[in-house]
Formats: C-alpha cells, sequence, structure tokens
C-alpha cells in the first residue's frame, strides 16, 4: 500500500480522539505547486515532456487508481509510474519536487482508499521487488509482495513470517503501517532500511530504532520516506513445518476474510481499540491486550449494513467490501455509520486503519439519510 518503515513505541492516546474521516495519507510532495492543481489535471507548461525525460519509459497519463488497489475504487492519476528500480523511483520524486507536481507513493495499494475524484498529480508505485537471502538476513525491494516474500521464506528454511501469510500489500507498505497479526508485528523483524528524502535528493539508510513502531503505526507517517529495501532478521527452521503454518494461516483468512480478488476490500478498516479500553465480556485479539474493533461493531449491529455497493463483510464487521460498483463516497458514509454506532453505545470513536487519497466528498447528508 503505500511508503515503507518498521518498530516499537508506546500507542498514543489519540486512538481515543475523535476522527471524522479516513486518515489522510500524506502526499510526498510540499504543497507549493498546489495552486496550480485543477480538477481535470495540472497546469504546468510543458509537465509532460519533463516527467518523460527524467522518469523514462511507463509514464501514463490519466491511468484509473482502482486497478492498483485491493479496494478497486478510485479515480484516474493525471500522472502514472511503476518504478523497478531505485534510480527510477528516486528520479520520478526528484522532478515531482522540482517541478512542485504533488506526488503520492503506492506501494500493494491494499490498505488505501481512493477519492472518486483520483489524484491531481504523479502516482508512483514502489515496484522494486528484488530479494536476496544471506543466512538469516533477507535484503528484500520494499515494493516486493509480502505474501510472495513469505511463501519463499519457507524455501530457504527461514522462519519468522509465516503468522502474517494472507496479509496483502507490499513489504514497504508493511513497513509504512508496522502491518501484523495475532501479537507479532513486522516492525520487530526490521534491522534497516534503506530510504530517500522525498524531495529525491537523499539516500540513507536507518536503523529499526529510528522508525518508532507502534501498533499499526511508525514514524514514516509523521516524517514520510520512500522506501527502496530494507534487511529483515529471521531464523532457521524446518521447511515443512514453516510451509504447514503458512497454509495454517492462509486457511483462516479463507474461512475468516473475503479474498480480495473476489470481494475487494482494504482489509480491517478500524483500528483496534487502544490497552486499556474494557468492555466486560469481550475478550482481547489474540496475542494482544485490544478489544477488537469488530467485536464493538458486531454489538452495535453493523454486519449486514450497506450504503449503495460497499458493504459490511458477512463474515466479519471490521471489513467493508466492494459489493459490485463501489464509490469511495459510499465506503465513507458507510464506515461513517458504523462509527456514529459504536460512539452512541460506547462513548468511544473508532480510528481508520484504511487511509484515504485525494479530495473528500461531503457525506453530511448521505450519513443523516441513512440513520
Amino acid at each position: 500500500m503505500v511508503p515503507s518503515g518498521v518498530r516499537c513505541a508506546m500507542p498514543r492516546r489519540r486512538d481515543l480522539t475523535a476522527r471524522s474521516d479516513a486518515r489522510r495519507v500524506p502526499t510526498l510532495t510540499p504543497a507549493a505547486g498546489a495552486g496550480n492543481v485543477r480538477r481535470m489535471g495540472l497546469r504546468i507548461p510543458g509537465i509532460g515532456e519533463r516527467l518523460r525525460a527524467a522518469i523514462g519509459e511507463g509514464l501514463r497519463e490519466q491511468e484509473p487508481l482502482k486497478h492498483h488497489t485491493s479496494f478497486r475504487i478510485g479515480g484516474p492519476a493525471d500522472w502514472f509510474v511503476a518504478a523497478t528500480k531505485p534510480e527510477q523511483l528516486v528520479a520520478s520524486l526528484r522532478v515531482a519536487h522540482e517541478l512542485g507536481l504533488p506526488c503520492f507513493l503506492l506501494g500493494g495499494g491494499s490498505n488505501l482508499l481512493v477519492s472518486d475524484e483520483g489524484f491531481r498529480g504523479l502516482v508512483v508505485r514502489n515496484a522494486i521487488e528484488d530479494v536476496a537471502f544471506d543466512g538469516t538476513f533477507a535484503r528484500v525491494g520494499c515494493g516486493a509482495d509480502y505474501l510472495t516474500f513469505i511463501q519463499r521464506t519457507a524455501g530457504e528454511g527461514l522462519a519468522g513470517f509465516a503468522y502474517a501469510a494472507g496479509i496483502p500489500g507490499s513489504i514497504g507498505g508493511a513497513i509504512f503501517g508496522n502491518a501484523g497479526c495475532y501479537g507479532h508485528d513486522i516492525g520487530a523483524r526490521v534491522m534497516e532500511c534503506t530510504m530517500c528524502t522525498l524531495d529525491g535528493a537523499t539516500v540513507e539508510t536507518r536503523p529499526a530504532s529510528w522508525f518508532e513502531f507502534a501498533y499499526r503505526d511508525s514514524r514514516l507517517k509523521r516524517e514520510p520516506r520512500a522506501l527502496l529495501s530494507c534487511v529483515l532478521q529471521l531464523e532457521r527452521g524446518e521447511s515443512a513445518a514453516i510451509a504447514a503454518e503458512i497454509e495454517e494461516k492462509l486457511e483462516i483468512r479463507r474461512t475468516k476474510h473475503p479474498q480480495w480478488r473476489i470481494e475487494p476490500t482494504a482489509g480491517s478498516y478500524f483500528k483496534n481499540l487502544p490497552p486499556g479500553f474494557q468492555v466486560p465480556g469481550l475478550p482481547h485479539s489474540p496475542g494482544t491486550h485490544r478489544v477488537p474493533a469488530g467485536a464493538l461493531l458486531d454489538l452495535c449491529e453493523c454486519r449486514g449494513l450497506r450504503v449503495g455497493d460497499a458493504a459490511v463483510f458477512a463474515k466479519h464487521a471490521n471489513i467493508l467490501v466492494n459489493a459490485g460498483q463501489a464509490t469511495a463516497a459510499e465506503v465513507l458514509t458507510l464506515a461513517e455509520v458504523m462509527k456514529a454506532r459504536v460512539r452512541a453505545r460506547f462513548g468511544v470513536t473508532l480510528e481508520e486503519e484504511v487511509m484515504f487519497l485525494g479530495a473528500r466528498p461531503d457525506i453530511t447528508k448521505a450519513v443523516a439519510a441513512f440513520e
């Protein structure tokens, strides 16, 4: 899904703060130049020629972003490139900065909801997918598919990532949001990351401590960088046992989660509640001290809710699916209705795990009409 990064600080109290919409994804260039942005595109003289000269082959115009997210929702990006080499990704960021062109770095697109109007600027998909193993370490391109990497570790007889089998998206996206489940997260396995500043001027390598990993959080959300590669720590194991655990986790996901190629989804929509929040009779998520958001949503009878083609998944109240031709506005409306029910009953406002990119629609009337 988005940039990349990983490791541990305690979650902040803002988990309980009222939030009115999905979290905005920061664009990678300053707002300078945003005055040139118009709904139908950007008015920067010679922009196409300058982008092509810097980026090379693969630059596309008006690329539908719904083809690049697991939600299958989103309007077009003015410009789009899938960067397969670090130097191409760095050059893309540099030219966007020089032009004052808003730029967004896309990973696997699995934890992202894109505006129906798309994105006015340049979207750079991180498609750097090189993987090399050295003993119990792996250097991985941050555009590599997370599940593909996990399956390769089994073949190498290296353990440590089977728990994450089935988490969609890229390695970089997992690091950016410190993705995890069952009480584990990727941040605990990150040794260092090589990344570049958002103006494309500086490439740097930082240790895991720099990323300040916390529950579904990293420093990258506050100080964005473009992740190029990372070094991950694994340990020796039996290939057959690792492969069996991977298949076990995949089977669990098949029974509880939608298969996003059939029922497009961004995964869990809301974060679980912070430690300390208790509801009598409700268990914590496995391996954590957090009440699952899905449990509160179930108590608020959210399963079965639907706005247009945006629907709550039948087997999991914290997963929204695109049941046909859902729009971003429909998803946002449905999410706001769910948040309102939880807020009214439990006095807590759920915080989105899924991030939002682009112009936010006014859903006030739609939310009021639903109830």
